[in-house]
């Protein structure tokens, strides 16, 4: 009966099962989530039901106690306390004018979104909006995102904000919550025009591909890059 079978060496069965893996497994582009959901809100990662204890909920339990007070701005609300009470610099402002937030109605190149950021927190603020967007880098959590109204009351509320997740928890941050920086061109009113190739901003990027929908100060000497500009030919 064995010699009705066909022996085949080691080398070559296990180089069968090496493409039968290379065909089943997820390719290089989805690793991490980069094309599926990664399922962050159940065990282990339970990313809801974990308590937050990055630099917004310590300020949030501050301001509870009496130990921290933010103060009311008539013209800029509660952005210069902020800044300062979480230590973030006015000098690392950037402004946007993509209408890429969920505040979108109220962006405009004549009306851009300033954002402002150090190595935990993110603060993005329009004028004329009706809420502050904020985000934190929780040690527990990783990515969670806030807003913070613009009413001047005693005692300022922040909520958590799970909407932000429709784009911070997908293909764009590999799955899971996270930040993200977009380069797009924009029309006129700041509308995205996605056929001038809307692209994830890395460190591998080159300049030419940056700044799409970004206001950009400074000389780049011959090197070009998309900022500034407005219309289809970007």
């Amino acid at each position: 009966m064995n010699g009705m079978f066909l022996t085949r060496p080691a080398g070559v069965v296990f180089l069968c099962f090496l493409l039968t893996l290379s065909n089943t497994a997820p390719g290089q582009s989805d690793f991490q989530g980069a094309q599926h959901p990664v399922p962050f809100h159940d065990e282990p990662v339970d990313y809801g039901n974990l308590e937050t204890t990055g630099p917004i909920a310590r300020l949030v339990k501050r301001l509870e106690a009496g130990k921290s007070k933010l103060h009311y701005d008539e013209q800029w609300g509660w952005l210069p306390s902020l800044l300062k009470e979480l230590d973030v610099p006015i000098s690392s402002q950037m402004l946007l004018f993509s209408k890429t937030s969920l505040q979108r109605n109220h962006i405009a190149p004549d009306n851009p979104r300033s954002v402002y950021f150090n190595d935990e927190v993110y603060i993005g603020w329009i004028p004329g909006a009706p809420v502050m967007e904020v985000s934190e880098v929780d040690p527990k959590r990783g990515t969670v995102f806030y807003d913070l109204d613009l009413v001047n009351r005693k005692n300022p509320v922040f909520h958590e904000n799970a909407q932000c997740l429709t784009c911070h928890a997908s293909a764009r941050s590999l799955g899971v919550p996270g930040h993200v920086v977009r380069s797009v061109g924009t029309d006129q009113t700041g509308e995205p025009i996605l056929i001038t190739a809307a692209s994830e901003v890395n460190h591998r990027t080159p300049l030419s591909e940056r700044w799409g929908g970004w206001y950009v100060t400074g000389n780049s000497g011959k090197q070009v890059h998309r900022g500034n500009r407005v219309g289809e030919k970007i």
